[in-house]
């Protein structure tokens, strides 16, 4: 399911490959550390930085800016979404289990 824009190869890996570490990511650091992660992996803010480029840029560049973007903030909603699924789980967990492991402390 490779996508044939160059440009996209660099999301199309972390799609694949890094969710589970962005999710990390989103859980210490926020969407905002998730987004420059982002960034800073695909060299977005160097290449396609739309603060620079809004008055000089060719219709080409937009495009390729505009792809980017969108995809990251596709995966940041997958890292959104996986967070969530994975909270919802772990609060199911300690609810089935009771009151006694609420109460519990895991030091004794």
């Amino acid at each position: 399911m490779s996508d044939s824009k160059p440009h996209l190869s660099t999301l199309e890996e972390i799609e694949r490959e890094c969710i589970i570490g962005l999710v990390e990511v989103l859980r210490t650091e926020g969407v905002d550390g998730v987004r420059y992660v982002l960034w800073d992996m695909t060299g977005w803010h160097e290449r396609y930085d739309p603060c620079v480029w809004r008055s000089r840029a060719t219709e080409e560049q937009k495009r390729v800016g505009w792809e980017m973007w969108v995809r990251m903030e596709k995966i940041i909603c997958t890292v959104m979404h996986k967070a969530h699924k994975q909270q919802v789980e772990e609060t199911m967990d300690v609810l089935s289990e009771g009151s006694e492991s609420f109460y519990k402390s895991y030091l004794d």
